[in-house]
């Protein structure tokens, strides 16, 4: 785990609203078919060539509550069509957590690790809960960056 300051980043992709308890349930899902949606139009333009992105925005609360997912690319790297909306990643502070393996489960077992960090009582960050989000440069890894506040 790293701190890390980043610029906004101009993305474009397709989005669901959700929430950590719909994701639980099959039945409920609505990002596992986003992505597949997603790479079903785009795969061809982006798989093996560009990072891919899973945004976090417009959370309602904390990690309970409803939140939006968009999966995108930097805006222009793409042909640009109706499906595709642009969305601004907020520049600011992260911490990049990284994992390596089988995905899904990779990702979902960093995520259970992020969450257990931020609830630890000794934890020096708390959650901004503006942007976060996971991009994948390779197939079998991710690095998933969570918006803090930084403690002057």
């Amino acid at each position: 785990m790293k701190t890390i300051n980043l610029a906004p980043k101009s993305l474009v992709g397709m989005s669901v609203r959700t929430n950590n308890g719909a994701e639980s349930e099959a039945a409920t899902q609505k990002i596992a078919p986003l992505w597949q949606a997603f790479m079903g139009q785009y795969g061809e333009q982006i798989f093996g060539k560009l990072p891919v992105y899973g945004v976090y925005y417009d959370y309602a609360s904390d990690m309970d509550g409803d939140y939006s997912l968009m999966t995108a690319v930097e805006a222009g790297t793409i042909e640009h069509d109706d499906k595709l909306t642009p969305l601004t990643l907020e520049g600011g502070n992260y911490l990049c957590f990284s994992a390596t393996g089988e995905m899904p489960q990779a990702v979902i077992s960093l995520w259970q690790q992020i969450w257990a960090y931020f609830q630890r009582p000794d934890c020096p960050y708390r959650r901004q809960y503006l942007t976060d989000f996971e991009c994948y440069a390779e197939p079998d890894s991710v690095d998933i960056y969570i918006g803090v506040h930084v403690e002057v």
